[in-house]
């Protein structure tokens, strides 16, 4: 490997201030002579600063200041308005529901026969839902049937054992 000198290097980037190497010498003694005459830097720890420093810290925290604190949602105001909404509705049904009573007239008569067959009615059952004056009406009421009409329903619906036993 080739040695080089320091004046052989052409360019490495890195310069050197002029007269560094002439003036080094006088620059660290003044900087030595500086440091000899200050000393210290002025700043001083009072004394037992580190001893005390854990209760002072701790002595902080443990007093708590009291905050006020003022809540966004308030349950009583929640309260209020409910209660407020609740009887605005229940004011408005009570008014404005007005609707007839529920007559025999008014239902249909299909609805009527649907729920009778539907629901298993006995004619017993029927039959005690009618007064005296009911039964009047129907003894007004002139029925004609036609006999073969009557034999075909009677074939078609009831048993002979039902004809018998009666």
């Amino acid at each position: 490997m080739k040695k080089t000198r320091i004046e052989d290097i052409k360019e490495t980037g890195f310069r050197v201030p002029d007269n560094y190497f002439k003036d080094f010498e006088d620059t660290l003694l003044s900087e030595l002579k500086l440091k000899e005459t200050v000393g210290k830097s002025g700043f001083k720890v009072p004394a037992d600063y580190f001893e005390s420093l854990d209760e002072s810290i701790y002595s902080s925290i443990s007093e708590k200041k009291q905050v006020k604190v003022i809540n966004l949602f308030s349950w009583k105001k929640a309260i209020y308005t409910t209660s407020i909404a609740a009887s605005l509705i229940l004011m408005f049904t009570v008014l404005y529901n007005k609707k007839d009573s529920l007559t025999l007239d008014s239902i249909e008569t299909a609805s009527i026969e649907n729920y009778i067959l539907n629901e298993d009615i006995e004619s017993t059952d029927m039959s005690s839902l009618l007064t005296n004056e009911d039964l009047a009406d129907f003894d007004n009421v002139e029925i004609n049937f036609n006999s073969e009409s009557l034999e075909n329903y009677v074939f078609d619906n009831v048993e002979i054992d039902d004809i018998i036993s009666n």
